[in-house]
Formats: C-alpha cells, sequence, structure tokens
C-alpha cells in the first residue's frame, strides 16, 4: 500500500506550491506561465525570538486575518496550515509565528515555529501555508493559530490521519460540493462548524467563477449582500486578479470560516474553480472554457486555466503534486492523490476536468452515440492507469472514491429508446466508465464507495460494472453503492423548475427512479450536505438540509438542519 502522505508511487513531491517561474515550456505556453510564483508551504523555521508570539488580547483578529484559517493535506503526521494576512496589516521584516497545541488555551504546546518575513508577499496575494508534516502525532486532534504582529487569528482545529498499520473503529466525513456565493447562503457551514466528524471532503465548486449571477436561480437572480465586482470588470474570472477576488470573496464569509477552521478540508476540484464544463481540447493541446469570454482561443483559455490554477493553489491548502519542470500544464499538476485511514477506508481523489475530452455531438442529446466511443477519455492515459492501480492495490475494509461527477446513468426513455441526461457526467464517456467499473468487478474490492458532487442533489443507487450500454443483452452485477451530497448553495431543481401546483417534493423523485432502477433514493430540492460515516461492520450516509439557504441569516440566528434521509450500506463480509 502507498504511504499514508497521498502519493502512490512514493514520490512525494513537496514542489507543488513551489515557484513556475523557471519552467522552461514551449510555443504559447511559455508566454502564459512565464514569471509566475505560487506560494509554498514552508516547513517553519524553530521560534528563537520569543517576542514574535506576545499577543494582545484586544486586537480584532478580522482586521490583521481577514480570511481566517483553514486546513487541509493531512498526513499521519501532520497537515498544512493556512491563512491570509491583510495588506494593509503588513509590517516590514516581521516574521508569522505558528502555534499548535492539544488544547484551545494553547496551554500544552506541541509546536512553535516561525515563517520569515519574506514569505508574505503580494506576489501570494499575502497568502501563507505552514506545512507540519514529520511534526505531529498520528490520529489526533490538535490546535492551531497563527500570529502576527502582536495578533492572533481565531483558534483552528486540524487532525491527522490514523498511523500507518492502524485499524481504527470508525471514520467520518463530511460531504460538500458546490457553494456558489450568489445563489444562497452558508448556513451550511456554521452547522459543519458542529458536526463531530474526522474531516471534510469537498468535492468541487469550492469557487463559481461568477460575478453575475449567471448560475443563479432564474427566479430569484443574485441574494441580498452577494454582488462581486472582479476588478477586470467581466462578468466571469478571466484574470488571476478576478481569482483570487473571488476566493478573497468566499473565504471573508464569517459561516464558511467557521466551518474552515473546525474541521481539515480533504480538496477536491471540479469545473467552476476556473470555467463551467472546461475540458481539454487534444487537438489545440488547450483547455477549453465554452461560457468564458476568450475561452475558446487556446492561448487565451491556457493563462485563465493558468490564474485559476495559481489561484486555487494560492488559497486551497491542498496536498497535491506540482513539477515546474514539466513542459505541459496537464503534467504539472496532480490533483489526483490517495489518503489511506488505517485498514478501514482507503480514499482516492480525482480530478475530472483537466484531461478530459470534449462533450460528445458537440453536447447534443437525442442522436448522439459519440459517448459510447472507445477512447474518449474523462481521466486521461495516466491517471486512467492510477485509478486502476489504485483499485487493484487497495485492501481497507471500505475502498472509497471521492469522485466530481455522477457515475450512474441518468436517463429518460425505455431501454430501446433512452436519452442519457448529463453528457458532462460519466453518461458522456460510457465507454471508460465500463471500462473502470470492469475492472472493480474483477479486482471485487471489500466494499467500494462511490461519493459525488456536482449534480445539485442528494441520490443514493448502486454501481454496476455495466449498465447496458456496451454490451446491451449482458447482465450486470452490482457492485458499491454512489452516494451524491447536495448542493450547498448552487441551484437545484426547485430553484429553476415551476413545478405543477399538485405535485410535492417527492413525485420527481419518484419519475427519476421509475427511470433510473439502480436508484434508491433522489432529491432534488434539498440544499445542505452529507455526512458518511464507516465503520468495521457498515457504511451509514446521512443527508441534512439546512434552512435559510435563500434568506439571509445573521450571525446569532440558528437555523435548524434536519436529516432528510439515511442509509446504512452493510459490509459484504457480513452479509
Amino acid at each position: 500500500m502507498p504511504e499514508q502522505n497521498g502519493t502512490r508511487n512514493g514520490t512525494n513531491r513537496r514542489g507543488f506550491l513551489e515557484s513556475i517561474g523557471t519552467t522552461s515550456v514551449a510555443g504559447g505556453l511559455a508566454a502564459v506561465l512565464a514569471q509566475r510564483d505560487i506560494v509554498q508551504p514552508v516547513a517553519a523555521a524553530s521560534a528563537t525570538d520569543r517576542s514574535v508570539f506576545d499577543i494582545d488580547g484586544t486586537a480584532d483578529p478580522d482586521a490583521t486575518f481577514p480570511q481566517s484559517v483553514a486546513s487541509g493535506g493531512p498526513t499521519s503526521s501532520g497537515a498544512i496550515l493556512w491563512t491570509r494576512i491583510a495588506p494593509s496589516a503588513v509590517v516590514s521584516e516581521e516574521p508569522i509565528g505558528v502555534q499548535v497545541a492539544t488544547d484551545d488555551d494553547f496551554a500544552d504546546l506541541v509546536y512553535e515555529g516561525t515563517v520569515p518575513a519574506d514569505r508574505l508577499s503580494s506576489t501570494h496575494d499575502y497568502t501563507v501555508k505552514v506545512d507540519l508534516d514529520g511534526v505531529l502525532e498520528s490520529d489526533r486532534r490538535y490546535y492551531y493559530r497563527f500570529v502576527y504582529d502582536g495578533v492572533a487569528t481565531r483558534t483552528g482545529r486540524c487532525r491527522t490521519l490514523p498511523a500507518a498499520g492502524a485499524s481504527p473503529d470508525s471514520l467520518s466525513f463530511a460531504v460538500l460540493t458546490c457553494q456558489d456565493y450568489q445563489n444562497g447562503y452558508y448556513g451550511a457551514y456554521r452547522h459543519l462548524a458542529a458536526e463531530d466528524v474526522d474531516f471534510v471532503v469537498h468535492l468541487g465548486d469550492f469557487i463559481y467563477e461568477s460575478a453575475d449571477g449567471a448560475y443563479t436561480s432564474p427566479t430569484t437572480d443574485i441574494k441580498d449582500g452577494r454582488d462581486i465586482d472582479l476588478p477586470s470588470g467581466a462578468d466571469l474570472a478571466e484574470s488571476l486578479a478576478d481569482f483570487r477576488t473571488l476566493y478573497r470573496t468566499y473565504k471573508g464569509n464569517e459561516f464558511l470560516q467557521e466551518g474552515l477552521e473546525q474541521h481539515t478540508v480533504i480538496h477536491g476540484w471540479d469545473d467552476h474553480e476556473i470555467g463551467n464544463n472546461r475540458y481539454w481540447d487534444e487537438k489545440a493541446n488547450a483547455p477549453v472554457l465554452p461560457d468564458t469570454d476568450g475561452g475558446e482561443q487556446p492561448e487565451r483559455a491556457m493563462e485563465i486555466t493558468a490564474d485559476g490554477i495559481q489561484a486555487w493553489v494560492e488559497y486551497v491548502p491542498a496536498r497535491v503534486e506540482f513539477d515546474p519542470n514539466e513542459s505541459a500544464l496537464q503534467d504539472q499538476l496532480r490533483l489526483w492523490r490517495d489518503l489511506q485511514f488505517g485498514d478501514l477506508v482507503d480514499l482516492t481523489v480525482t480530478d475530472e476536468r483537466l484531461y478530459r475530452d470534449g462533450p460528445p455531438c458537440g453536447d447534443a442529446r437525442i442522436t448522439c452515440t459519440d459517448e459510447e466511443a472507445q477512447g474518449r477519455t474523462m481521466l486521461g492515459h495516466e491517471q486512467k492507469q492510477y485509478f486502476t492501480d489504485w483499485v487493484s492495490e487497495s485492501d481497507a475494509v471500505w475502498s472509497v472514491w471521492a469522485n466530481e461527477v455522477l457515475t450512474m446513468p441518468l436517463t429518460i426513455g425505455d431501454n430501446w429508446s433512452q436519452i442519457e441526461l448529463l453528457h458532462d457526467s460519466w453518461d458522456g464517456f460510457q465507454h471508460e466508465r465500463w471500462e473502470l467499473m470492469q475492472h472493480v468487478a474483477d479486482v471485487d474490492p471489500r466494499n467500494f464507495v462511490v461519493l459525488t458532487g456536482d449534480l445539485h442533489a442528494s441520490l443514493a443507487g448502486h454501481v454496476k460494472a455495466g449498465y447496458g450500454e456496451i454490451e446491451p443483452f449482458e447482465t450486470y452485477d452490482r457492485i458499491g453503492v454512489e452516494l451524491m451530497t447536495p448542493a450547498v448553495t448552487s441551484v437545484n431543481a426547485a430553484d429553476v423548475v415551476d413545478f405543477p401546483s399538485d405535485w410535492d417534493d417527492d413525485a420527481l423523485a419518484e419519475l427519476t427512479k421509475d427511470q433510473n432502477d439502480h436508484l434508491e433514493y433522489v432529491d432534488w430540492h434539498q440544499h445542505g450536505y452529507a455526512v458518511v460515516e464507516f465503520t468495521r461492520d457498515h457504511c451509514t450516509y446521512t443527508v441534512y438540509g439546512v434552512e435559510g439557504v435563500i434568506e439571509l441569516l445573521s450571525h446569532r440566528d440558528d437555523r435548524a438542519s434536519r436529516i432528510i434521509s439515511s442509509f446504512v450500506v452493510g459490509d459484504r463480509n457480513n452479509e
């Protein structure tokens, strides 16, 4: 099994956040990536000057640290800690202090360090990352804070993974996705802050690239207090300054901060971190951003994508790989990785945007058969090999895939006239899906669970080795389950469709299940999040609906969250 640092083949390239200003690349890409400098996670030096940690208890942390703190990239001996300092608070030659303790009073300190003043720069938008890998004990929760010029951040909590060879009794994830700032409010994050979970898995669309309400409900438009002005003046982000503005805005929200302060997050991404329905054009060897101005021009799309990646790297504490010596943008970035939680859970995170082909038949639905074509890929060759290797090598009780878009089919019509509704999902890549699920069936891991976001709905259903798309007369076995978390705020079916007055919330769900017999549960109406708990006997999936998404909440307004549905999946060895 791979080590617990999230790398499978023994390559722990902590250079992911290194400067790429020296990268040598050919053609137009050289100009796109020239002079970029990406914030580097540093191992803080031992503190020799104790005055760095002198704290003025009356100081307002929000004035110095407007985006508060966050943690991610857990290993069995550490995590990555993140903060950002307001430019107006920067003091020349002032280092940043970091403290980690077993208690929230910081009486039992286990680590103190400093980050040199020269690491704080406008080049990185004044973001700071500290890598504690190799510093902390396994399977522990810690408290941390940054200190700068006498001001301490609010206290954050981080958690480490179990040690290799450990046998945890249980593990829990809160699972989140799709949080369009302009379509709602972040009450879900306030509830998340109080959840007793071990880690958070974020499946992507942490930000949306829009400032014009492009993806909000057509009936309500941009919610009160959610206006965003991008520096470029564009409606959709098209520059590094635009993307940074979005992250500063999202992470400046107090409810979102509360959730991120309390939990270590394992981050994936989806399309909106850069551009809606983005894909890679193999002929042009460049990304395509269909909705973004200039996003279909190769060099412009490359530049926007590189800007989006840089902002993601600056603002998201994720332990992913980056090799600045690779000549191609696709080869530089490696978001796909896996994490082991002892012998209980083996979690893989995949990237389903940077390598994917374009939509079949230009996204036509009714007459298209290209979605079945061999050679079409969502993962790309190298990541596909990685995924099949992961399936083959995973020997945990639960093999869990953090997956961006729906793997199960979603169709309407009978067996002879089915129409796939989601060519942006795995329905648009049916042959590759069939190959991957055939491999899962052949390897037959003990328990295979897919965690999915993207669709702004909550679903639970059976993953099969095939669905008749490649060999229509075959009967395929169930090989696992897929559990989808609802959107935190992003527009869902109930926001868009004016349903008949005699329809209740279950009518659309029942219609969907009738057309897709592999589905056991569907809800198109609720916003919120899910919690998935794994034990040695079962997996429990619980969906929480959160009120207040469409109403502005005051800080002291405790709107209820409620369980919408809960399912238990038994361990196959105990059936």
